[in-house]
């Protein structure tokens, strides 16, 4: 009878996929941040951002994707506020940036509900 063979590079390859996920993980929580982060950085009260935390990121979002030749920015997971029939809220994916990026003053800038909060920071050319 011939010896079957164990799967070790399948394991082994789900081993380095899961490290690379925590890697990646962890440097999207040091180096970039979510929109509600830089929202709350920029001094708005957490119940608007709860209210046009949304509509900020799309606007923040097509800024990157004018900026990068269309290209999406990279997505991470955020758990979502309890709901109903998700007693512990559901996880969501969100876009994040580094904190330099100039998408986030722009993308802010063209929203009424937070060109308050980057007045100072930015001025559209002319």
């Amino acid at each position: 009878m011939p010896k079957t063979r164990t799967h070790r590079p399948r394991r082994t390859a789900a081993v380095l996929r899961d490290r690379r996920r925590a890697n990646r993980a962890h440097r999207d929580m040091t180096q970039r941040v979510k929109v509600s982060d830089y929202l709350t950085v920029l001094g708005m009260e957490q119940t608007d951002i709860d209210r046009y935390g949304s509509w900020a990121g799309k606007h923040i979002v097509n800024a990157y994707r004018a900026a990068h030749f269309g290209h999406d920015p990279r997505k991470t997971r955020k758990r979502t506020a309890p709901c109903k029939g998700y007693p512990k809220g559901r996880w969501i994916k969100v876009c994040v940036y580094r904190i330099t990026e100039p998408a986030l003053i722009i993308g802010c800038a063209s929203y009424k509900r937070t060109a308050p909060f980057v007045q100072g920071i930015y001025t559209p050319a002319a």
